[in-house]
This record gives structure tokens, C-alpha cells and sequence, in this order.
């Protein structure tokens, strides 16, 4: 057994080391988001509580621009964060939301379109952040706010209705499925032929 070790050495303290570092990554994983809100109630108070925002009503409000950062560098509002869609739930943007939360301050959400928010600001609802709200619209790739020409004319209603599922339409009646009889299968034979292509 002892020349076993001592052939295997590296690869027996490359497999502890690695044993280690699974055991240390699992202690010490980053702690997942808490969910303030279930779906239902989140739909729920989709429909009660105005969620888009002019382009008129922007003022005294901290805006945040979640397209990526290339184009928040080619132009962007004035005074705007930008907090990637993939850098949401950092500890740095966290710390933010928390922040504006605590301090009563609203928050804009704004992308290139309002469809590119929609997504964001729903988790951001589940997580408990009431105080941001969606920008009727986007930040077009001339530097300028617009409104889509769908966000001037639709209000935004969701089907909370059509969502859920009754519990007796899940339920349906067990049929059994009919056996069929053994069919038996009569083998075909072809002629055999030399090959060939096309």
C-alpha cells in the first residue's frame, strides 16, 4: 500500500486539494435573493398600482438604464445608473435598490424599449422593491426618450383570470386506454439489385 501512495502522490494531493475548494465553494456560495412576494400576490398588485411612467413625469426620480454597457457609453439620460440586466442582483445594485428603498426615493427603469424592462421590474417587485417603476417607453439609439407607438395608446392590463387554472380543470377523468390486438408482420422481401445512385 505504501508504494501505492508513493506512485500517486501528486495525483492524491491534487485530489484533496480539489475535495478542499468543492467543500469551501459550498460554504461559502453567495446567499440567494429572498422572494418578498409570491407570483399571485405580485400579480395581484400588478393590476392595482400604476406601474409605467411618462417620459413627462421623470423628474426628481432616480432613473436606471439596464441596456448593457456599451451602449449606456454611447449616450445616456443625464444623472442615470447604469446597472446591466446581468449585474441586477449584484451586491453593488442591491446595496442601491435597498438604498432608494430605505430613503422613500422612486426609480425608473428604462431600456432601449419598455419589453427590454418589463422582466427586470418584476423581479424587482417579487424581491420587494415597490418603489420602481417602468419608463412608458425607451431611450432610442439617437440619445432621445420615446415613447413606443404602442406605450402612447395601450394601458397595460394583465389577465390575472386567465393566469390561474381551476383546480377541477387540472383534474380530468381517467380514461383507460384500449388495448389493441397483436397485429402479426408479414416480412417483405425485394429483389436484390446491383447498387447504384441516382
Amino acid at each position: 500500500m505504501n508504494s501505492f501512495l508513493k506512485a500517486n502522490l501528486l495525483w492524491l494531493s491534487l485530489l484533496g486539494v480539489a475535495v478542499i475548494i468543492v467543500v469551501l465553494a459550498f460554504i461559502f456560495r453567495p446567499n440567494a435573493a429572498e422572494y418578498q412576494m409570491g407570483a399571485s400576490e405580485t400579480l395581484k398588485w400588478m393590476n392595482k398600482t400604476p406601474m409605467e411612467v411618462a417620459i413627462d413625469n421623470m423628474d426628481g426620480k432616480q432613473l436606471i438604464d439596464i441596456r448593457p454597457v456599451d451602449l449606456f457609453l454611447q449616450g445616456h439620460a443625464e444623472n442615470a445608473i447604469n446597472i446591466p440586466v446581468r449585474n441586477l442582483l449584484d451586491q453593488e445594485s442591491v446595496s442601491l435598490f435597498d438604498e432608494l428603498r430605505e430613503s422613500g426615493k422612486e426609480a425608473i427603469l428604462y431600456g432601449s424599449d419598455q419589453l427590454q424592462t418589463t422582466a427586470p421590474w418584476l423581479l424587482l417587485q417579487q424581491l420587494g422593491y415597490q418603489n420602481i417603476k417602468i419608463l412608458k417607453g425607451g431611450y432610442s439609439s439617437d440619445q432621445k426618450f420615446k415613447e413606443t407607438a404602442l406605450s402612447s395608446t395601450e394601458i397595460l392590463q394583465l389577465d390575472t383570470a386567465a393566469i390561474h387554472v381551476k383546480s377541477q380543470l387540472i383534474e380530468a377523468p381517467s380514461v383507460k386506454p384500449e388495448k389493441k390486438k397483436s397485429e402479426a408482420v408479414i416480412p417483405v422481401r425485394k429483389k436484390a439489385t446491383s447498387g447504384g445512385g441516382c
